[in-house]
């Protein structure tokens, strides 16, 4: 480790789109996040291993794990209509369903050898929102495991 750990910025980590192809990525940011853009909250199931000989004591073993990311900011457009291409390449599969509506995300972190999450997700997108600044948000649902790299 190069350097003493300090506390980080959440605006500075970085969320990307591919819109590429899983064999060639090509990593598209998705710009217009706020300070607070980017949110991953875990999930889980469990089920209880106790049985009569355990005094009562739960044994709870999970069995499920999934991931959500919650994008939040603003929506980004230039005078001619044209639109940042991160948040557009989430939004054109929006209606989507069934696995071609998967997109694949990275997300770094500001090191300079960044820490990143890789993973594919569902989209839920509302392009417009807000009342006197139009907002942006995504609701990822993660399919299948984060590859941490």
């Amino acid at each position: 480790m190069t350097g003493t750990p300090t506390k980080v910025l959440s605006r500075d980590f970085k969320i990307s789109v591919n819109t590429g192809s899983e064999a060639v990525p090509a990593w598209t940011q998705i710009k217009g996040l706020g300070d607070d853009g980017i949110a991953i909250s875990p999930s889980s199931s469990d089920v209880d291993f106790s049985d009569a000989s355990d005094g009562g004591w739960e044994k709870p073993v999970i069995i499920r794990r999934g991931y959500s990311v919650a994008l939040k900011g603003d929506r980004m457009e230039a005078t001619d209509g044209t639109r940042d291409p991160g948040q557009a390449a989430v939004e054109a599969v929006q209606d989507e369903m069934g696995l071609p509506g998967l997109l694949q995300f990275k997300i770094a972190s500001p090191a300079t050898t960044p820490e990143t999450l890789t993973f594919k997700a569902s989209v839920e997108a509302t392009p417009f929102g807000g009342s006197d600044k139009s907002s942006w948000e995504a609701s990822l649902k993660v399919f299948g495991q984060i590859v941490r790299a």
